[in-house]
Order: structure tokens, then C-alpha cells, then sequence
């Protein structure tokens, strides 16, 4: 198994059924009254026209440490995308982003990494990128594109 590892940031979100939130997009209904939901109300003012896009989907294995629960570390494997069927409800096809046999490891903390933690990355000789999803997909789709392809797995 081969890892990349990030050093992801805490991310806010907002929990709502996908009804609700395509409702929200499409204007038919207000975001809940929350700082993330004005911020998303703000967003979507702002840019008028934005529509899901893209469907990214993943498997995650995900830890919390046990003496500190602000570290956690998650294995995201198989991990895909496509430019239809972009419901939550829908299955998790897509063309791969990762080579073969790759995964996704991403190490979130509050503070700076633990030694031991650093010391285990560096014995497995395993160091310090960055990656995004949602990026590497866009690069293969505007790749695909500008070579006049389809990709669909």
C-alpha cells in the first residue's frame, strides 16, 4: 500500500437532508439561520449560478486517538469521480482518481504533529503532501477534455 499523507484542515459543515440543501441551491428555500448557512446564502447570492458539478465518492477508514481526540487519521480509498448522476443517493461509479493499490492518508490535528507520530511517518518513509480530491479530479477532467476523451469506469 502506497500513502500520501496530508495535513488536513477541520472543516465546517452543515448537516441537512440533500432535499433540502438542492432547495437551498435552486433558491426555493432559505439555509438554516446558522453562520454556515449565511455564509452559503451569501455564496450562492454571489455567484447566482452555481449547480453541482462533480460527484466525488470514497471508502474512509477513519481513528481518533485514544490520550488525544484531536488527532485523527483517515485512509480514503477508492476514490472516484464523474460529471453525472450527481445525487447522494445514486451508486459510487466513477473514473479512479488514485493509481492502483494507492491510498489517501490524512492526518488532522489542532496543534503541531506528535513526535511519535513524525517519527513513524519518517521510519515508513512516508512524507508530507498535498492533495486535494476534488482538485486532482478537475485536472483529469480538463485533461480528458483537452485530449477530445470520455472516461468512465
Amino acid at each position: 500500500m502506497y500513502c500520501l499523507y496530508n495535513l488536513g484542515q477541520f472543516k465546517r459543515r452543515i448537516s441537512i437532508p440533500q432535499n433540502q440543501a438542492m432547495a437551498c441551491i435552486d433558491g426555493r428555500q432559505p439555509w438554516q439561520d446558522s453562520q454556515i448557512g449565511r455564509e452559503l446564502a451569501y455564496t450562492m447570492d454571489f455567484y447566482k449560478a452555481l449547480r453541482p458539478a462533480v460527484f466525488l465518492s470514497y471508502e474512509r477508514d477513519s481513528f481518533r486517538g485514544v490520550k488525544d481526540e484531536e488527532l485523527r487519521v483517515t485512509f480514503d480509498r477508492e476514490i472516484r469521480y464523474r460529471q453525472e448522476e450527481l445525487t447522494l443517493d445514486s451508486d459510487t461509479w466513477g473514473t479512479p482518481i488514485l493509481p492502483p493499490g494507492q491510498v489517501l492518508m490524512e492526518l488532522k490535528v489542532a496543534g503541531g504533529l506528535p513526535l511519535w507520530m513524525a517519527h513513524v511517518l519518517s521510519e515508513q518513509r512516508i512524507f508530507k503532501t498535498s492533495f486535494s480530491k476534488y482538485g486532482a479530479a478537475y485536472q483529469d477532467m480538463m485533461l480528458t477534455r483537452q485530449r477530445g476523451e470520455r472516461k468512465y469506469a
